[in-house]
């Protein structure tokens, strides 16, 4: 496969500009993933011979490709902004979100089909699915719809789901199917609260909690698909493990601080607990996502509540300092402490699917 670094050089020589080096490499991954397209066996061996070399700790983000994702996905940001406005000052507002859907599927087709930008085709993704949301909330916030819809929110999730999917068949952008899955825990919920309105407020942390272990099931299986991490499947089960995490870390906080806030020793150990159960899991299957996007959640939960001074003690600041020595000690220490993990689990057959430890050299 073409080196980044080259295609980089090569742009900035003016060789070749920024769409076209994205185009290239994708290209090339395309080739990869066609070669390795068939699972491997629960018996191969799964090493970084086949493909391209790979460093086994590195999980590849493919957010920016350069400065002109940034510069476009403000763009799109501004057209957003911009068809919002508009549709108000003329007084046509119910008509943005229409707006909206065509020319998100417009600028897919330029920026996420053709030119192969990351940041502005997740954002346009995110654009299309919200619009299609609001333009059916809007279409039946007038209509007597029946209880079991919830006001019209099992429409409006599904919609946000089916449109997730409809980008995805025509885009493969990798962020759809953490969309898709979203639009469908939406729906979920909106059903059960129609449904038994009384048990879903109390039962719904431990929803949550299934939720998330279902989407975490996904992107685990996809991940076992591509141990390589070669092929759209792992961008597409980064966004998925960063959804679960989300959404199994929400129901713990919750059921710990409760409405009260109350937040004290017991609380902090249990929170820490749960953390280092994710790092096992995030090292055994080599996801830093997870686990970041567990931290991040946390962090922002344990700092809000310093912040309302729910607590008199030390406990959320130690809570807190807690997390940063997990994460630091992590980063500093994870191709280690894979290679001394891994071999002490009784993972069987299903070691062969997970990324191989070892990288190969450059």
């Amino acid at each position: 496969m073409i080196a980044e670094q080259d295609l980089q050089a090569a742009v900035a020589e003016g060789i070749i500009d920024q769409a076209q080096a994205v185009r290239i490499a994708h290209l090339a991954r395309m080739r990869l993933a066609a070669q390795s397209s068939t699972p491997p066996r629960l018996g191969d061996s799964v090493t970084a011979e086949a493909g391209r070399a790979i460093d086994a700790d590195d999980e590849r983000f493919r957010l920016i490709g350069g400065f002109n994702d940034v510069f476009v996905a403000i763009g799109v940001g501004l057209l957003a902004g911009a068809l919002l406005g508009l549709s108000r000052v003329v007084g046509f507002g119910d008509a943005f979100a229409a707006v909206a859907l065509v020319a998100a599927w417009g600028l897919s087709e330029v920026f996420a089909r053709r030119m192969r930008l990351a940041l502005p085709s997740i954002l346009l993704a995110v654009m299309f699915c919200a619009s299609a949301a609001l333009l059916v909330a809007q279409l039946t916030a007038g209509l007597s719809l029946p209880s079991l819809l919830y006001g019209g929110w099992v429409f409006a999730a599904a919609a946000f789901s089916g449109a997730a999917l409809l980008h995805h068949w025509r885009f493969r952008v990798p962020v759809d199917l953490a969309l898709v899955a979203g639009g469908g825990i939406g729906v979920l919920l909106a059903l059960i609260s129609a449904i038994a309105p009384a048990q879903s407020q109390a039962y719904i942390n431990p929803i949550l909690a299934v939720c998330g272990l279902s989407v975490f099931a996904l992107a685990l299986r996809l991940d076992m698909r591509d141990p390589r991490r070669l092929t759209r499947r792992s961008d597409a089960a980064f966004w998925l493990h960063l959804l679960a995490a989300g959404l199994i870390v929400h129901p713990v906080f919750r059921g710990l601080v409760g409405t009260a806030g109350a937040f004290g020793t017991t609380q902090s150990l249990i929170i820490l607990g749960l953390f280092a159960a994710l790092g096992i899991v995030a090292l055994v299957i080599d996801r830093r996502a997870l686990l970041v996007s567990a931290l991040s959640y946390a962090g922002i939960a344990v700092a809000y509540l310093i912040s309302q001074s729910v607590s008199g003690d030390l406990s959320l600041p130690l809570a807190l300092l807690g997390l940063a020595i997990l994460v630091l000690a992590l980063s500093a220490g994870w191709r280690a402490l894979r290679r001394a993990l891994l071999p002490a689990l009784p993972l069987g057959r299903w070691r062969d699917r997970l990324p191989p430890i070892e990288a190969t050299p450059a």
